[in-house]
């Protein structure tokens, strides 16, 4: 047995590794005690911290003493520590909005909304919508689709081979179902494969069902365990890549809107004049609402060139949603792809959004640990299916963060029919100056 001491000092001898660190005091000062994996996940990443002070002379004494206890042991001898290289923790400040009323198929009722930001005004934007929407009667949601993609690329021969591949793909359902018989997870499941052609170069997308889980690890090898065995039938056939960016993962691309990805949801909102005269600022009618919309999220986006942004500013109700519940941060930029309509009705406001391809999770990853596990039990998320079709608690997730949406970009388009007064709310919570 060794002391932490001694473990440090072969670590900054170079003698243990980075990846190796967790497991060397696990093994060598606690003697694998099952009961001690936290606190060997908790010593490593203080021993990386001080090694890092040590040689840079800053000291990172609120990063050492912030800790996310995110280890698990694997088989009862393996210690994942949840990241490479952990040295403590970032800390958002959270604050709690609502209660929100929805009126969905899986969330229904009144829900406080967890949002995890540096940004003032934000949250305070978000409660003003949900005012708004609650005075209203709730706003509708409805998820409409639910699937997980990856795009391995592989090349035949010939252009001819390639066509041939693309069309069976296409057509033969059974070879669905025999590709789909590679997949070892049974929380992974192969739907459908569409195959694009570029030459002799074929894309594969593959569409999984993947339950409560936002699964791209699942997906990842999946498609792996598929291709192998796609190619292993096919003569003169090569890997590229595993993945090709037709899936899309983390980055902005219309496939993701036009074909989905994640979770498919709308949501729907009727608010009455009087409703936005008692809530908003001097101005605000369903005539001007709806002109800022079009002009600001069609004509100036257009104008811009942009790519499914078509809101008012959804990734920033997307990204805190996410901090708070645990959610692949990255997810964000293919997420907050949205479409945001406002239409002047007799009597009101029609207002919808929609988020073709929200990537959410209630198991997995940061969703598993600490405050994330927190606030998804507050918004009754925090359970998942025992099996592939059973997952309402994820689609429940998809609603919650699709209405959370809808009350942002309600309240920001509200303040932006009132002139100034977006501008002037920011200057006033944010810096405490007068309007």
């Amino acid at each position: 047995m060794k002391d932490l001491a001694t473990i440090k000092k072969e670590f900054l001898a170079g003698q243990i590794k980075h990846q190796h660190l967790e497991m060397r005091i696990f093994q060598d000062v606690y003697g694998s005690d099952p009961t001690k994996v936290k606190a060997a996940c908790a010593e490593a990443a203080q021993i990386r911290c001080e090694a890092i002070e040590e040689r840079t002379g800053v000291s990172l004494e609120l990063i050492k003493k912030s800790q996310v206890d995110n280890g698990n042991l694997v088989r009862g001898e393996v210690i994942t520590p949840g990241i490479e290289m952990k040295v403590g923790a970032a800390l958002i400040p959270m604050g709690i909005a609502g209660p929100l009323k929805i009126n969905g198929e899986y969330a229904n009722g009144e829900i406080y909304i967890p949002l995890a930001t540096n940004e003032a005004a934000l949250i305070g934007g978000v409660q003003r919508g949900i005012k708004a929407i609650n005075l209203a009667g709730g706003v509708k949601t409805m998820v409409y689709y639910d699937g997980m993609t990856r795009a391995p690329l592989i090349e035949a021969p010939d252009i001819y081979e390639a066509g041939k591949l693309c069309n069976r793909l296409r057509s033969d359902r059974e070879l669905i179902t025999e590709l789909n018989s590679c997949v070892k997870d049974p929380f992974v499941r192969l739907e459908y494969i569409d195959p694009y052609q570029l030459g002799t170069k074929v894309f594969l997308r593959m569409n999984f069902k993947t339950g409560d889980a936002m699964g791209m690890n699942g997906v990842t090898k999946a498609s792996a365990d598929i291709t192998k065995y796609l190619l292993s039938k096919l003569e003169k056939w090569e890997l590229i890549t595993i993945s090709s960016n037709l899936c899309t993962d983390k980055k902005n691309a219309h496939i993701n809107v036009v074909e989905n990805r994640g979770k498919g949801v709308e949501t729907e909102i009727f608010i009455p004049e009087e409703v936005l005269v008692k809530v908003f600022k001097k101005g605000v009618t369903s005539k001007n609402v709806e002109k800022v919309v079009f002009h600001k999220c069609y004509l100036g986006a257009c104008l811009s060139g942009t790519v499914s942004g078509f809101n008012v500013n959804a990734a920033n109700s997307i990204a805190a949603f996410f901090a708070a519940t645990g959610q692949d941060l990255a997810q964000v930029v293919t997420s907050s792809s949205c479409f945001v309509q406002a239409e002047a009705k007799e009597g009101g406001l029609h207002f919808m959004v929609s988020l073709p391809c929200l990537e959410v999770a209630t198991i997995g990853g940061g969703t598993m640990f600490g405050t994330a596990r927190e606030a998804l039990k507050l918004i009754g998320c925090d359970e998942y299916g025992s099996n592939i079709d059973d997952n309402k608690s994820v689609l429940r997730l998809a609603e919650i963060a699709a209405a959370t949406v809808t009350a942002l970009d309600l309240n920001t388009a509200c303040s932006q029919a009132a002139a100034y007064e977006m501008a002037e709310s920011h200057v006033r919570l944010a810096r405490g100056e007068k309007d």
